[in-house]
C-alpha cells in the first residue's frame, strides 16, 4: 500500500482574470494529464478545477480570480506568500520539446504566455537537466522538466 502522506493535495492559484488564463492553463493541463473537473465564469468570479485521477490520490490545481480589489497588485516574483515558480515533470527530453512545439509556441503566439527558455540544457541544476520556463498571462513562472539525477539520488540511498 502506497502512503500519500505529504504528498500535494491540492494547489490554488490566484489570477487576475480566470477567463482570459483559461485559455493559457487549459492547453497546459491538459497536456500534463489534468482533467477538467469544474468550472464556473461570471461578470466578478471565475476558476476552473483541473485533476489527475490516475495516481489514486487527490491531486488538483485550481485557478481561481483574484478579488477584484487585490487584482491590481499583480505578481511580484520573489515576495513572501508568492511562489517563486512551480516545475511540473517531464517524461523525456522528446516530451519537453513536443510540449515547447505544441503548447507553448501557439500560446506564445496569442499573446497567452512568454517563453523565458525554449528547451534547453541546464547543467547549472545538475547533469541531464532539460528544462522549458515560460510565464503565465499574470507572469507567474512556470518549468516542464526532466531531471534524471532523481533517480540516480534515490538509487544512492536505497542499501545495497
Amino acid at each position: 500500500m502506497s502512503s500519500h502522506r505529504g504528498l500535494l493535495h491540492h494547489l490554488i492559484i490566484r489570477v487576475t482574470d480566470a477567463r482570459r488564463s483559461a485559455a493559457f492553463y487549459s492547453p497546459v493541463f491538459g497536456y500534463l494529464g489534468y482533467e477538467l473537473a469544474d468550472s464556473a465564469f461570471d461578470d466578478d468570479y471565475g476558476y476552473q478545477d483541473w485533476k489527475r485521477w490516475d495516481h489514486d490520490t487527490p491531486h488538483e490545481i485550481s485557478i481561481c480570480q483574484a478579488e477584484r480589489s487585490l487584482s491590481d497588485k499583480g505578481h511580484f516574483r520573489g515576495a513572501v506568500g508568492h511562489h517563486d515558480h512551480l516545475a511540473f515533470c517531464a517524461e523525456s527530453r522528446e516530451d519537453v520539446d513536443r510540449f515547447y512545439a505544441e503548447i507553448l509556441v501557439p500560446l506564445e503566439r496569442e499573446g497567452l504566455t512568454t517563453v523565458e527558455d525554449p528547451p534547453c540544457d541546464c547543467p547549472e541544476y545538475a547533469e541531464g537537466y532539460y528544462a522549458t520556463f515560460f510565464l503565465d498571462p499574470d507572469g507567474l513562472k512556470y518549468e516542464f522538466v526532466l531531471n534524471p539525477n532523481h533517480i540516480k539520488k534515490r538509487r544512492a540511498r536505497l542499501p545495497s
